[in-house]
């Protein structure tokens, strides 16, 4: 297929894919962005769910698309034999300009750090620019052309639009690697403002486009057992563990064999080396459908289980669309808290170098929130974790304080209340115009690092720098220890919070 989609070629590339939709399986979707996070606002650990949610919601409304990249993924032959074939499209998408507009003309901000990081991955400004596929969203389409001496232009003004429209109608489920696509696809094509106060409204929005959204970087948070979440390194490590599977002398290990067939311009152009394609939409798509197939068929039953769950950046809890539907709630957690107990250890500054080994030799597992401070994960629960925790305290020095995470994060939001905000520089602003992340690794194990435990955290630049990857990936230099660098707000505890802290000082 013509895999590269422009304004100018537009027509012959969705007659391309309209033609091969009804044979996917699946579909797997990457953006590249002019940016996705908000000044002032990163992301952190004492975030509910429901604030995240509103949050992503903002981010997706403020900026916009760069490039779309979608891989349609089909069968080739019996389910059981393990061929697929994949088409991708690499789309350049710029908002429509036109008559009807005129004093609603579309604005939108960038970071310039993410423009910055496009560029050094090869997207072109000027295609993007000046022969960018036109879109709006179907509440714009309905507004601008009601008239019906209007509609027979309508298809080459809606552009994008009919793309999606043609996928929500196919009813194929979406595979990304990280959330935000999705919430940057519904402002796009959808609606704007998004419903950001109701998770039942929003995850409705999202079941009416698709019947199942799977998140590799929420299936990343789930198998605990690979460190590194950037795209490209989670698809080698996965991939290694499907050829060491593949060749398992044990039968019941052993997996079934998986071919995959590249369809025209898609194979003359992703066949080559990964290092010079990172970061384009498309080929970023490519990756995250081959890295599903590989999920699919070494976990079935917990890719299964993943349906509908996406991933959250530095928090304890993902976006659960089900429970949404049904209840209304925005989130769950991501650990099972009838069989573990969630801890925040305060580290003294001057003597807290050593606790992350300390709390990885007691038996804790622990993830980074920022300089001084460490979530910390017992593997027990009631009674049980009050003894653990206790003996996990006495053996770990330079740590101030410990407390329930519960009662730290309402610690936090209460010290947030009462904070004078820092004065942030405001995001270059052109009006059109036209910038993209990172996420943590898993818990870290017992043989993770601690040497970086006393680096300092980084500003908001080098936060703006690490983001500018389009899709709001995981960073493919994250060597997924669990340690990320992060500028947060002073936290400080004094006595003990909560009944099972309580119990570990008084221990």
């Amino acid at each position: 297929p013509l895999m590269e989609g422009l304004g100018s070629t537009f027509e012959e590339v969705l007659a391309d894919f309209e033609g091969r939709l009804p044979d996917a399986e699946f579909v797997a979707i990457d953006t590249e962005l002019t940016g996705v996070e908000l000044a002032g606002e990163p992301d952190a650990f004492e975030e509910t769910a429901q604030t995240r949610m509103e949050k992503n919601c903002r981010i997706a409304e403020k900026h916009t698309l760069i490039q779309l990249g979608v891989t349609l993924v089909s069968r080739s032959g019996e389910a059981s034999e393990g061929r697929y074939t994949l088409a991708s499209y690499n789309l350049y998408a710029f908002p429509y300009m036109g008559p009807e507009l005129l004093g609603q003309e579309p604005g939108f901000y960038c970071q310039a750090s993410a423009l910055q990081f496009n560029v050094q991955h090869r997207v072109d400004f000027n295609k993007w620019i000046g022969d960018g596929i036109p879109y709006m969203t179907r509440e714009d389409e309905r507004r601008y052309f009601k008239a019906p001496q209007e509609n027979g232009d309508c298809d080459k003004r809606s552009g994008l639009l009919r793309l999606w429209k043609a996928l929500c109608a196919a009813r194929v489920p979406f595979v990304v690697h990280a959330g935000l696509d999705l919430f940057f696809l519904l402002a796009s094509f959808e609606r704007r403002p998004l419903p950001r106060e109701d998770p039942r409204a929003l995850a409705m929005m999202i079941r009416q486009c698709t019947p199942k959204v799977y998140d590799t970087a929420h299936l990343h948070s789930m198998l605990d057992q690979f460190k590194r979440l950037g795209l490209l390194k989670f698809f080698e490590d996965v991939k290694a563990k499907y050829d060491e599977k593949r060749e398992s002398s044990n039968g019941l290990e052993r997996v079934q064999p998986i071919e995959f067939r590249l369809l025209g311009d898609t194979a003359s152009r992703y066949s080559k080396g990964y290092d010079e394609l990172a970061h384009e939409a498309g080929f970023d798509s490519f990756i995250t459908a081959q890295l599903f197939v590989y999920l699919r068929v070494i976990y079935p039953a917990i890719v299964q289980e993943a349906a509908n769950r996406l991933f959250m950046y530095r928090s304890v809890e993902y976006l659960d669309l089900e429970k949404a539907v049904t209840s209304g709630e925005a989130g769950a957690s991501i650990f099972n808290l009838s069989r573990v107990t969630l801890l925040v250890a305060a580290l003294d500054p001057a003597d807290g170098g050593e606790a992350p080994r300390l709390i990885s030799a007691a038996g804790g597992q622990f993830r980074w929130i920022d300089a001084t401070h460490i979530l910390v994960v017992l593997r027990a629960s009631g009674g049980a974790a009050v003894r653990k925790a206790a003996e996990v305290a006495a053996q770990v020095h330079g740590v101030v304080s410990w407390m329930g995470f519960d009662d730290w994060r309402v610690a936090q939001a209460r010290s947030a209340a009462k904070a004078v905000p820092r004065p942030q520089t405001a995001p270059a602003r052109v009006s059109p115009n036209g910038c993209s992340g990172s996420t943590e690794g898993p818990v870290s194990s017992a043989s993770s690092s601690c040497s970086s435990a006393a680096a300092s955290a980084s500003g908001d630049s080098a936060l703006s720098a690490r983001h500018a990857n389009g899709a709001a990936q995981p960073d493919d230099d994250d060597d997924g220890d669990g340690r990320k660098e992060w500028s947060l707000g002073a936290f400080v505890v004094v006595g003990a919070a909560g009944a099972l802290c309580s119990a570990i000082l008084t221990l």
